[in-house]
């Protein structure tokens, strides 16, 4: 089931940046080796961190621009959609890199970010969600062109890029007619990196419908590994093994992850860090069921019912070195996430092993999007008490080779994302805080790329990202 260098860059001609650090973070903690419960209190990972703009605040030496603000006029001439989420970056030749950009958008958003995502091929003219393609020259530090590439979906939360060019959206909510739409959603939806307009939306439902977050690509075989942020009664880790390699759209088998001698096997709490758990996959018979719009845990219920193994708020997830990194965001003893690694032993067998579990919000307060290095650097932006109504910080995190949790960057000022409404972001631009989302590196390990959620900036770091950690 291999790719073969045509196939991998026949959809777009681009090559994949990468979302790993390239070398970044000397001895910090490798997704191959065992983690620690909790190897101390957190740390400021590079020195401590000051206001290095009105975003973001970051450590000595670093510093940040940003680019497509919520609001802010693209070239297609549509204002950018807000709700910055998932996103990835691609080769684009020149010193340029081409950002695919998920946009989490839903009914309940102020209109200010609905107005990009309401014309022109739209799977759903009722979906205010979608996707854009922005091209950024790192040399200048400058945005060269943006446009709307999807429109129409609902709730693209993030997804991953493909080994053949290709960002994976995923729509993390099951709404359909019922709710007032004129199409079922909750599906994944793939964007060449290469388009230069919209594109023609194609749902790939033999990839199941329910509340998607992540999906990210062996290479080596071309298996799609999802997630799913469901909640009660349950979250599954699923993959999905395509008839051809490369070529989604053609079908497959989607399954879901079981623990070998535990039929009831639940991940959710009482679990030991570094512990290996025997792994085996099931068959999803229904992956787009009819009753999932009533039922977003209708997947998950066919797979529970055979045996699979239940997880709480699964969130983002990476693939690097032969497997997946993800994190279940509010699981836990204390409910505020935890770091697992899958390991694929065959084609029908693997291990899953608990790299990393919180002890309490100040350690680490429910990881979310992540990217993990070649080297096994787990980069997390946090999810957490920084939106609640209470107030609170959301941080960009690493996970060190000793198992304490570095401070990377915050978010400067929190948002309770509970109560906000259309008059809190009066104008285009309007500065707001949220969680961070979609963190990426360019191929070179120079330039972070992370979004500010709400409203909607991304924002581009650099700085002395050799200099060993605290």
């Amino acid at each position: 089931m291999s790719l073969n260098r045509r196939e991998m860059l026949a959809v777009s001609g681009l090559g994949l940046v990468g979302v790993g650090l390239s070398g970044a973070f000397a001895g910090s903690a490798s997704a191959a080796t065992p983690s620690v419960k909790w190897g101390g209190p957190t740390v400021d990972g590079y020195g401590p961190l000051y206001n290095a703009g009105p975003d973001l605040a970051l450590p000595k030496g670093f510093s940040y621009t940003t680019f497509g603000r919520a609001g802010s006029r693209m070239s297609d001439g549509l204002p950018t959609p807000g709700c910055h989420d998932g996103q990835a970056l691609f080769a684009a030749g020149h010193g340029k890199v081409r950002l695919i950009r998920n946009h989490e958008l839903d009914l309940d958003i102020p209109k200010i970010t609905q107005k990009a995502l309401t014309s022109k091929k739209a799977y759903d003219r009722a979906g205010p969600a979608g996707c854009t393609s922005s091209l950024y020259n790192l040399a200048t530090g400058k945005l060269e062109e943006s446009f709307l590439v999807l429109n129409g979906t609902l709730d693209n939360c993030s997804g991953a890029p493909t080994p053949w060019g290709s960002w994976l959206t995923c729509e993390e909510t099951t709404d359909g007619i019922g709710a007032g739409y004129e199409k079922p959603h909750g599906y994944v939806f793939e964007i060449p990196a290469a388009s230069r307009g919209l594109i023609e939306p194609i749902p790939l439902k033999a990839m199941g419908r329910f509340e998607h977050e992540t999906a990210p690509v062996d290479p080596k075989t071309g298996i799609v590994y999802l997630t799913e942020d469901n909640g009660d009664p349950g979250d599954g880790f699923y993959r999905f093994i395509p008839k051809r390699p490369g070529r989604l759209a053609a079908g497959g088998q989607l399954q879901m992850l079981a623990i070998s001698g535990d039929k009831d096997y639940d991940s959710a709490s009482g679990q030991r860090v570094g512990e290996v758990l025997d792994c085996h996959w099931v068959d999803i018979d229904e992956p787009d069921p009819s009753d999932a719009e009533d039922n977003p845990g209708s997947v998950y219920s066919q797979g529970r019912a055979k045996g699979g193994c239940r997880f709480y708020g699964l969130e983002g997830s990476s693939w690097a070195n032969g497997g997946v990194t993800f994190v279940a965001s509010e699981a836990g003893d204390t409910e505020n996430g935890q770091i697992w690694r899958y390991q694929p032993t065959s084609l029908s067998t693997g291990t899953l092993r608990l790299l990393f579990e919180s002890p309490n919000e100040k350690t680490l307060n429910q990881p979310d999007s992540i990217t993990v290095s070649p080297t096994g650097t787990v980069v997390m932006a946090e999810d957490g008490d920084g939106e609640d109504i209470d107030g609170g910080d959301n941080w960009l995190r690493i996970l060190t080779g000793s198992g304490t949790i570095a401070n990377l960057a915050r978010v400067i000022a929190p948002l309770d994302l509970h109560y906000w409404d259309p008059e809190d972001f009066p104008q285009p631009g309007a500065v707001g805080a949220s969680e961070m989302s979609g963190p990426c590196f360019s191929a070179d390990g120079k330039h972070l790329f992370v979004n500010v959620q709400y409203p909607g900036v991304t924002c581009v770091i650099t700085g002395p990202w050799g200099r060993s950690l605290a």
